[in-house]
């Protein structure tokens, strides 16, 4: 998700675009951040939900808990990072987020699972490219 949110961000500047992504996408497409990093999108913004599982594929857990997030941003050259754990530091670091040119990260950690009543998707994977297709062409018109 976050190379297609950057190619977005990279094609529309002045828009702010934000990418919101997993721990456990985060850490099999680790190589991503350096590229995030080192294209300095401006308007580039990565939110990680890090509840230390792949929680989407059957709950298998991470490392996630176990490893520092906004120093890896960092450390491949993020131009700001951030954590949140409650709330309020959620607010707070959104704000920041938003107001700082990017590539900028925010892992904000949450707790493992999901609402007995999520609602599953209703539309085919098909039918979801093709939405998305059209917002993007109509984003650029």
């Amino acid at each position: 998700a976050n190379q297609i949110a950057l190619g977005i961000a990279m094609q529309k500047p002045d828009r702010q675009v934000f990418c919101f992504d997993g721990d456990g996408a985060m850490l099999m497409h680790m190589g991503s951040l350096a590229v995030n990093a080192s294209l300095q999108c401006a308007n580039f913004k990565h939110i990680i939900f890090n509840n230390g599982s792949h929680d989407s594929v059957g709950g298998q857990p991470t490392v996630g808990y176990d490893i520092d997030i906004p120093a890896i941003a960092k450390a491949v050259g993020y131009s700001s990072h951030f954590m949140a754990s409650t709330v309020n530091e959620v607010i707070k670091k959104i704000k920041l987020l938003h107001d700082n040119e990017g590539p900028s990260l925010l892992e904000v950690k949450v707790r493992k699972g999901f609402r007995e009543n999520l609602g599953r998707p209703t539309t085919s994977t098909l039918d979801n490219k093709a939405a998305f297709m059209r917002f993007i062409d109509d984003a650029t018109s």
